[in-house]
């Protein structure tokens, strides 16, 4: 299994949901358990709603990758990686469902109340890394969860860039990875048509998002 002691300076505040993108939950599991694999995570859910506790969450497992959010880069460093057996868009993508929804919501919960994490820092792979992941994807009905909330702003942004700076995009990614980070917000809107063009409808839905 693969993983690291987190300095001491290094506390948890971010949780970051994944699918795990295999063809089968044991695939997965075996993976994410593997002395080679160079991954792991803290939590495991499958389709039936089953949690399974792959590592203890004040260790660091390898689950994030490189990325970045607001001013944090590396964010192995300061979160819990959470894993929803799902094909993803590799292997076919589908639902999550209904049972993966409520276990979800139940460990969300404890691990709010343990670490002190807002709503606001439960994250997608894609919000971190949107050059490189798309997890957990567009099917992922973040209403079902607790929903990101963003302090309102009478101040309310207008351009693009800056709705992204809100979002919590890094000004790196926002400058390397413009179309990525747009990519990624519409798959958390859950639009089922994933490209980089903006339009009114999406301007205003974006709005929604961060207001």
């Amino acid at each position: 299994m693969n993983y690291s002691t987190r300095n001491i300076n290094k506390i948890v505040k971010f949780i970051i949901i994944h699918y795990t993108g295999m063809k089968s939950f044991k695939l997965a599991f075996n993976r994410l358990n593997g002395l080679n694999s160079e991954v792991s995570c803290h939590y495991l859910i499958s389709r039936s709603g089953k949690i399974y506790n792959i590592l203890n969450p004040e260790i660091k497992a390898w689950h994030a990758g490189y990325s970045e959010w607001k001013t944090y880069k590396n964010l192995n460093d300061y979160s819990i990686g959470i894993e929803l057996e799902n094909k993803g868009h590799e292997f076919g993508y589908t639902e999550f469902t209904k049972l993966q929804y409520n276990s979800l919501n139940i460990l969300l919960n404890s691990l709010s109340f343990r670490f002190n994490i807002k709503p606001i820092d439960i994250l997608g792979h894609s919000d971190i890394s949107p050059n490189r992941k798309k997890d957990p994807g567009e099917l992922f009905n973040w209403n079902l969860i607790n929903q990101k909330k963003y302090a309102k702003n009478n101040n309310f942004p207008i351009s693009i860039k800056v709705m992204l700076k809100k979002y919590g995009f890094s000004s790196n990614y926002i400058e390397k990875f413009r179309s990525h980070c747009i990519l990624a917000v519409k798959r958390k809107l859950g639009y089922r048509v994933i490209n980089d063009s903006i339009n009114h409808i999406f301007i205003n839905d974006f709005k929604d998002l961060i207001k």
